[in-house]
This record gives C-alpha cells, sequence and structure tokens, in this order.
C-alpha cells in the first residue's frame, strides 16, 4: 500500500460518505428486520437482517464490480418471505428449514439457467 492511499482514506469527504453509506445501509436492514420479525413469528429478526446484510456487503465488495447494486432486503423480499412463513405454518414446516431450501433449489435453479444461456429461449 501507499501512504497516499491511508491519506486519502482518511480525507473528510471520504469519511463523510463512508458514514453516510453505513447508516444508509444500517437503517434499511433494522427497519425490515423488525418487519421480518412479525412476518415470520421472530424466526428472523432485526440481528438477523443486520448481520446477512454486513456479511452480503462484505462478500460483495470483494467479488463484484457494479457499485449500484441493492445488498439489503426490499418489499418483495419481505412479501415473499412473509407468504412462505404463512405457507410453512399451514403445512405444520418448520419455517427455516422451508427457507433454505427455498434458497437452495433457487439458487440451482439460476445456475443451471445461467450455464445453459436458457434467458435466450425468453421471447
Amino acid at each position: 500500500f501507499f501512504k497516499s492511499d491511508i491519506q486519502d482514506g482518511l480525507n473528510t469527504q471520504c469519511l463523510a460518505a463512508t458514514l453516510f453509506l453505513f447508516f444508509a445501509c444500517l437503517a434499511p436492514a433494522v427497519g425490515f428486520g423488525a418487519l421480518f420479525s412479525v412476518a415470520t413469528n421472530h424466526a428472523i429478526g432485526t440481528m438477523e437482517m443486520v448481520s446477512s446484510t454486513a456479511a452480503c456487503g462484505m462478500i460483495y465488495s470483494l467479488t463484484s464490480a457494479q457499485p449500484l447494486t441493492i445488498i439489503g432486503s426490499t418489499g418483495p423480499v419481505l412479501a415473499f418471505v412473509a407468504c412462505l412463513a404463512q405457507l410453512s405454518s399451514a403445512m405444520s414446516l418448520p419455517f427455516l428449514p422451508v427457507y433454505a431450501w427455498t434458497g437452495l433449489w433457487v439458487s440451482a435453479i439460476l445456475f443451471i439457467s445461467s450455464i445453459t444461456s436458457a434467458s435466450s429461449l425468453v421471447k
């Protein structure tokens, strides 16, 4: 590392932008965490949302190059998780394993779709 890199990182504009982005990512995680807690009967809450947003942010910053991607939860994700929690409750299944298996199946389907260029079939 160069000395100028450290000095540039400690610039007041850089520190202000870092603090702004920290709170811009933290506020939705706390807000959606409370909503997830209600929707999933306390299976997923604020601490899980904050820790998952932090983990996703760190992994994303190390592996990706697109600057404007949403790394936290959104309203449609909350609606899907609420429906999945109600479905698992109605079927007397534990929510977290159902949620995990749903994520694994979606990951597998998206991986297969990407390596086979299945999006070219959509017209």
